[in-house]
């Protein structure tokens, strides 16, 4: 009887260790997927990125009006520098900046702020906290984009569900640039409905980060007695399109 519970317990801790092991292959697995996958999004001082941006502001009082005005500029992204904040991590202090043609100066737009919050990276803009990417990411991947504020999208409710899709595809931009690796995030896609269409994608690429952007924000005439009520006529909202025309690393 001794001989036998001597064997199942040498089985025992043969299995144990089998499991242990398991484990820690596991756990470096995901953390070396984790640390990978951050590189789509990289934190970097120094970084720059130069948009092509079309922004399309929409606004009518009847459905005969036309109301559109259109606004092209460049847009510049700049990591300027980084401070500890309370995730034992760093936050990144992004300078943003705009000119409407590549011969004039630029003029300064305004200040985000972007860090690694556990798996999560979040992007303070315009003083709201949206966590634009989690880590490891994969395939049909979801988290809330809202986690952090309390913003009220077009359909009244404060949770926005991100979507990571085309994980790993390559991507070419309307500046033509390519980009063998890239991660497609569709925050919202709500575009069959009667009074609003909301419908945003951002695409990241490997060691780049944000390659393009868009967002439609279109409130529809909700009035029935109104001819255009029901054909989707935008009576107030925004198209922005921002497409990365070049990229400067910081190298060290």
């Amino acid at each position: 009887m001794s001989s036998v519970f001597f064997v199942n317990k040498r089985k025992w801790h043969t299995c144990s260790w089998l499991v242990a092991i398991l484990l820690l292959v596991l756990g470096c697995s995901t953390n070396e997927n984790k640390l990978s996958d951050a590189a789509y999004f990289p934190l970097k001082v120094g970084s720059t990125w130069i948009y092509d941006v079309e922004e399309n502001t929409i606004s009518r009082a009847s459905c005969t009006d036309d109301g559109v005005t259109i606004s092209k500029y460049e847009l510049r992204v700049v990591v300027a520098d980084s401070f500890p904040n309370t995730e034992n991590g760093f936050t990144y202090r992004i300078n943003r900046s705009k000119r409407l043609k590549s011969t004039d100066e630029w003029t300064e737009l305004d200040t985000w702020t972007s860090k690694l919050n556990g798996n999560k990276f979040v992007s303070n803009e315009s003083n709201i906290n949206f966590v634009k990417l989690v880590i490891p990411i994969s395939d049909n991947v979801a988290w809330n984009g809202n986690q952090f504020n309390n913003k009220l999208e077009l359909n009244g409710l404060n949770e926005d569900e991100y979507k990571a899709t085309l994980v790993g595809q390559p991507y070419t931009n309307s500046s033509t640039l390519t980009f063998s690796k890239t991660i497609s995030v569709v925050q919202n896609d709500q575009q069959k409905n009667l009074l609003y269409r909301d419908s945003r994608l951002e695409i990241y690429a490997f060691g780049v980060g944000l390659v393009y952007k868009e967002s439609y924000l279109l409130n529809y005439f909700d009035k029935a007695e109104l001819p255009c009520y029901g054909t989707n006529k935008t009576q107030k909202g925004t198209i922005y399109k921002q497409s990365l025309k070049e990229f400067i690393p910081k190298i060290k």
